[in-house]
């Protein structure tokens, strides 16, 4: 047959693997035991949670079985509702303002949080919103 074909044997000295496939081979290993490391977690009694290796609890946390959501509505004079756009209510994203609609509601200053709305709606170039003339702050499910 053709001995050409045949594998050789490598020279006495060489190693097995080259230095750049043996800091491959390490930093691979590195990477699969950092994301396999939140794991043992799983198995204790009272799991910790760190950044940047987590387990994720906020999907497997237990959470109430009803949510509380803020809201603010716009009433008019024939007492039809309007919800209020975020945008309105306070500065930020739909879930900053959120957040700041749920602290300003448990620290008990709905009536200011009103007011300020109100002063926002009257500034509005909205028709829609100008007619509104109270504006609750609500808590819904």
């Amino acid at each position: 047959m053709n001995d050409n074909l045949s594998t050789p044997n490598p020279p006495e000295g060489t190693l097995l693997f080259e230095a750049g496939k043996k800091r491959a081979l390490l930093l691979s290993l590195a990477l699969i035991g950092a994301v396999l490391w939140p794991l043992q977690q799983n198995w204790r009694k009272d799991p910790k949670d760190n950044f940047p290796l987590s387990y994720y609890p906020m999907f497997s946390a237990r959470r109430e079985a009803v949510e509380t959501f803020y809201y603010v509505l716009g009433r008019d004079e024939q007492g039809k509702r309007y919800q209020i756009p975020y945008k309105m209510i306070g500065d930020g994203g739909g879930n900053q303002v959120r957040r700041q609609l749920r602290k300003i509601m448990n620290e008990g200053r709905a009536p200011e949080l009103a007011k300020s709305v109100a002063k926002k709606v009257a500034r509005s170039e909205s028709s829609r919103w100008r007619t509104s003339a109270r504006f609750p702050a609500c808590a819904g499910w």
